[in-house]
């Protein structure tokens, strides 16, 4: 071969070799995923704009997640990781409890802490449990990022100051949660948070258990409402980012951990979040004239003492199933304690 057709044959593999190592970015700076969270902006996803923000920021804009609110049904979100129709989806397993047994963990009653971030923590922990990454994985999901939730209080047109104004309350909450007011007469339905205040309105329920006060206030509760019974605290439900397991599997290694990484930073804002938004909220419950019940401590101390045995009975129906209850319900227990020390 004469020289000129060596050098050119030499600059040839080199145009080629580099292409090679360019690739995985230059396909990777496509990638943008469609966020999709059924109901209104509200103060318990802010968090996730900033979450956006950074994914894109240190991953040189090579992934991004285009948030959308107001998409889709709270029951329909693990359907459509499964089928993979959608990157991400937000999802509340209170309304897919029987999909997602084990993850349920979180949503028995008196069993969460009060700290949001050290909830967001144990959430985080729980999301790499093998027994939970194995449940989500069979619905083709995982939890990328949880939704630490404030305490579910009561707001309604029903006075609940003691464990017998329970007694015949038609009252909205979580299937586990609700275990332990049904113990003492209550009635308790289910249905997506975005439906309370017409549910109040048109009789169907006479109180709905949500976060207090951010949720409560963003779905409009109190323009329906009469009473808030605010220090029961009867526990928090689990909602988290759902992500397609296979597009998550498919992301380069280094955006992977990015986005991993930034989950504790994320978790840690909801404090800030949540104490921007909780004044102006109690307020306006106020405005509206709204009795604020204070629930008898004695009667709350009973409650948990009955939350004890509905934690027992949530371990020994999933161990029945052959499902690992006592090893989930021990692991979280375990985080909870280590971190609100």
């Amino acid at each position: 071969m004469a020289p000129a057709c060596v050098h050119l044959a030499r600059r040839a593999a080199c145009a080629v070799l580099a292409g090679t190592l360019l690739a995985p970015s230059l396909a990777a700076a496509d990638t943008a995923w469609k966020v999709r969270f059924w109901g209104p902006k509200r103060a318990s996803l802010q968090p996730y704009e900033w979450y956006a923000k950074e994914v894109a920021a240190k991953t040189g804009g090579r992934m991004k997640l285009e948030i959308a609110y107001g998409k889709g049904d709270a029951s329909e979100s693990l359907a459509l990781l499964k089928a993979g129709a959608v990157d991400a989806a937000y999802i509340c397993t209170q309304y897919v409890a029987d999909k997602l047994p084990l993850l349920t963990v979180v949503d028995l009653p008196m069993f969460s802490p009060e700290d949001v971030v050290a909830l967001g923590r144990m959430e985080i922990a729980l999301s790499d449990q093998p027994a939970i990454d194995a449940e989500l994985r069979q619905w083709n999901a995982r939890m990328l990022v949880p939704t630490p939730l404030k305490q579910y209080q009561l707001m309604g047109t029903r006075r609940v100051a003691r464990l017998d104004d329970f007694r015949g309350a038609k009252i909205r909450m979580s299937g586990e949660m609700g275990r332990i007011l049904a113990a003492y007469g209550a009635e308790v339905v289910n249905f997506p948070a975005p439906e309370s205040a017409a549910a109040i309105r048109s009789g169907r329920v006479e109180l709905v258990a949500l976060p207090y006060p951010s949720t409560l206030a963003a779905y409009k509760v109190h323009e329906v409402s009469r009473y808030v019974t605010e220090k029961i605290s009867l526990g928090a439900a689990l909602c988290f980012l759902g992500v397609n397991a296979r597009s998550w599997d498919a992301l380069p290694a280094d955006v992977r951990r990015t986005m991993l990484e930034l989950r504790e930073p994320m978790v840690a804002r909801y404090a800030e979040a949540y104490g921007a938004e909780d004044a102006p909220d109690i307020a306006a419950f106020r405005s509206k004239g709204l009795e604020f019940v204070t629930f008898n401590p004695v009667d709350r101390a009973r409650l948990v003492a009955r939350a004890i045995k509905v934690w027992d009975a949530w371990i020994d129906e999933r161990e029945k199933r052959g499902l690992k209850g006592r090893e989930v319900f021990e692991f979280a227990q375990r985080k909870i304690r280590e971190y609100t020390q």
